[in-house]
């Protein structure tokens, strides 16, 4: 869909006033001492026909005079506005302020990042070495299908336990007595959940509890669960071809990692995060 509203061209010229007009320094539009080039009104079409640079570049070409200036139109109003906006005082704004910032921060990091691609693109050679070197990472962990139901009690607990070997449904009694409301609503159906993803105790029963058993209820976190394995499986190594995928982001992590600290040392970076407690909430 073409974007067609002046707001969008606002956020687009917000980004472009950070940069130099690219290629040709002619001004095929001037307001006030702002000039646009024609790679720019270029690079805004190519925006509204999804960032393809030579569709912009034929639907330019094919543009009568009239959709032209119209289109200059739209990009002269999107800079009225914003430079209206700037006698307002608009762009001190803190929200209005941090927006700019950090549009510009966000398209500056991904460019950088683009800038290296070459390091971050891996043939299967450096993909399989990597892979044969860790192989202990590429597994894919035991899963376990199971239904519980969460009270904050062990009396209540029993409660619980008790109706169910009396033969009442897992479903009403969780239904009934559940105080994990996701739980209680999906009538106690938690799915599946991977292992060493749940509090140690029940995650260690969990996994080695019979099949279609009731058990509990154990203490885990803030209260007591009485749970049921309906279905398990046995974790497993993934072989190349499945864990590929997870290799060439370990390796581009890496690469990351190492462009950061690098830039670290020429920028040296000071984090202090006993200093948000202090910093108020709107």
């Amino acid at each position: 869909m073409k974007c067609r509203s002046v707001f969008c061209l606002l956020v687009v010229l917000s980004l472009l006033a950070a940069f130099p007009a690219a290629g040709s320094d002619e001004a095929v539009l001037t307001v006030g001492d702002d000039k646009v080039s024609g790679d720019e009104i270029l690079y805004l079409l190519s925006l509204e026909l999804g960032g393809n640079d030579a569709l912009a570049a034929l639907r330019l070409k094919e543009m009568t005079e009239e959709e032209r200036a119209d289109f200059l139109e739209r990009v002269s109003t999107a800079l009225l506005f914003s430079r209206g906006a700037v006698l307002k005082g608009l762009h001190i704004d803190p929200k209005i302020a941090a927006q700019l910032r950090w549009n510009q921060v966000n398209l500056l990091a991904n460019a950088y990042i683009a800038s290296l691609e070459p390091r971050l693109t891996f043939g299967d050679n450096e993909l399989k070495a990597a892979y044969e070197k860790n192989r202990q990472k590429y597994v894919r962990k035991g899963s376990a299908r199971i239904r519980h139901i969460f009270v904050t009690s062990g009396e209540k607990g029993r409660s619980a336990l008790l109706a169910l070997l009396s033969g009442e449904d897992f479903y009403s009694v969780a239904g009934r007595l559940s105080e994990d409301s996701a739980s209680s609503a999906s009538g106690s159906e938690t799915g599946w959940v991977e292992e060493g993803t749940l509090p140690e105790s029940l995650d260690r029963l969990v996994f080695s509890a019979p099949l279609n058993t009731v058990l509990g209820p154990v203490e885990a976190g803030a209260g007591f669960y009485i749970f049921e394995v309906m279905e398990r499986s046995e974790g497993r190594s993934l072989s190349f071809a499945e864990a590929k995928k997870l290799v060439a982001s370990d390796l581009q992590k890496t690469v990351l990692s190492g462009e950061a600290a690098s830039l670290r040392k020429r920028f040296p970076v000071i984090l202090r995060p006993a200093a948000l407690g202090n910093t108020p909430l709107h």
